[in-house]
């Protein structure tokens, strides 16, 4: 940017005080009692009041940056299998750069797969109900079973007849009656089966087996999830920053593998003080400088300006693009852009030379009905030699341009 005008005014006033002191060594050193001079009206210069339009460039030392640089990370943690890349390496968008874990996540896939399979293959049993050949196999057995129950019956009766002659003992009669419980129970139990081969499996078993397939479909999802993210891929088209890592290595969740960085576009980012922001306004295109590349000027546009300024700077971030950046343009470079005065808005230039100095204050004098009168003034920036006064004169005025010596109320001559 522009010197700073406080810096100006306190050099303004040492050079002042100084003149004043080396006045005041001369009067001493000589011995010459000036009181005893007959006084003189001093000679003077005078300037009408100048009110011009400020011409000049506020400079802004900035960074180039590119327009995006992605930090390449892993999801998952796990070792190393593969890196792809090297340092200073040009890659596109979807180059696979890393592999981290992949080879056991492949076998999880495919574990995955085959229980989505088996689940899938319940389920459509299930739906589908019997086979006729089951309700075949089903109804012999009800078959088979109730034949052996007819014999159990009639082996009992007989048993039975004979028992009550007391022709057999008391464990013949208990073998019959358990022989006959049992067939009654295999002949029930047949019947059933029978019954459930007909119906098929119930609704809710249907709706336990879809669940089931759910489940394994979601878990063959979040494997696969799992397996795309162990393969590491460019994020755009850029250049390789850094390559730290190493095949072989194990890593966290999260650890930086490289950084890509996107030369194709880039931009500058600066803080812009309040009192220029209007300079914005009027302009959107500025040229620039690289400290790196001496002697060309180049061309940037405004992309972005912050609402609110910084709490510690009072500065409002800005950032804008460069337009055809140049293959030379590095991220990080130090940049100067120049931004010129509003035009259109007049304003007061005096040369510094006219300032002066009375009881602690800055102004100049004017001259006014034959005497000098010193009004002090509020500055503003400086323009290589010359300075603006924002407030403190009145139009037409008569500025004097050799101040030196003189006193407020001092009758004054104008030289010829």
């Amino acid at each position: 940017m522009v010197s700073n005008g406080i810096g100006k005014t306190v050099t303004l006033l040492t050079g002042l005080s100084l003149f004043f002191l080396c006045g005041c060594g001369e009067e001493a050193s000589t011995g010459v009692d000036r009181k005893a001079e007959p006084l003189r009206e001093k000679q003077v210069r005078v300037s009408p009041l100048q009110v011009s339009v400020p011409r000049g460039n506020v400079e802004y030392v900035g960074v180039l940056l590119a327009n995006r640089k992605v930090t390449v990370s892993s999801e998952l943690g796990g070792v190393i299998e593969q890196l792809s890349f090297e340092r200073g390496e040009a890659v596109r968008e979807g180059t696979r750069l890393a592999e981290v874990g992949t080879s056991s996540l492949r076998l999880q896939v495919k574990e995955a797969e085959a229980a989505v399979a088996a689940a899938r293959s319940t389920l459509k049993k299930m739906e589908k109900g019997s086979r006729p050949q089951e309700i075949q196999i089903a109804t012999a057995s009800v078959k088979e079973a109730e034949a052996a129950l007819f014999e159990a019956e009639n082996n009992y009766k007989r048993i039975k007849a004979l028992y009550d002659i007391r022709a057999v003992s008391d464990s013949s009669l208990d073998t019959a009656e358990r022989q006959l419980t049992t067939a009654k129970a295999r002949t029930e139990s047949a019947k059933q089966q029978l019954v459930l081969a007909l119906e098929g499996p119930r609704i809710e078993d249907i709706k336990a087996a879809r669940a089931a397939l759910t489940q394994t479909e979601a878990s063959l999802e979040l494997a696969k999830d799992r397996l795309k993210k162990s393969i590491i891929r460019s994020p755009s088209n850029g250049i390789v920053a850094f390559r730290e890592l190493e095949q072989g290595e194990v890593i966290l969740p999260g650890t930086p593998i490289t950084q890509i960085v996107e030369l194709g576009k880039m931009k500058i980012r600066i803080a812009v003080s309040e009192k220029d922001i209007h300079i914005l306004k009027d302009r959107k295109t500025f040229p620039f400088t690289v400290d790196a590349i001496p002697r060309e000027t180049f061309s940037c546009r405004v992309f972005f300006l912050s609402p609110t300024a910084d709490a510690s700077t009072r500065a409002f971030p800005l950032e804008l693009i460069v337009e055809h950046p140049d293959a030379r343009m590095a991220d990080g470079m130090t940049v100067r852009v120049q931004f010129p005065f509003a035009g259109g808005q007049k304003a007061v230039k005096v040369p510094s030379a006219w300032l002066s100095e009375e009881d602690g204050k800055i102004g100049v004098y004017i001259l006014k009905d034959g005497k000098a009168l010193f009004k002090d003034v509020t500055l503003g920036d400086y323009y290589d030699t010359r300075v603006e006064i924002l407030d403190g004169l009145d139009d037409n005025e008569l500025i004097i341009t050799n101040p030196a010596g003189l006193k407020t109320g001092e009758e004054v001559k104008l030289r010829q």
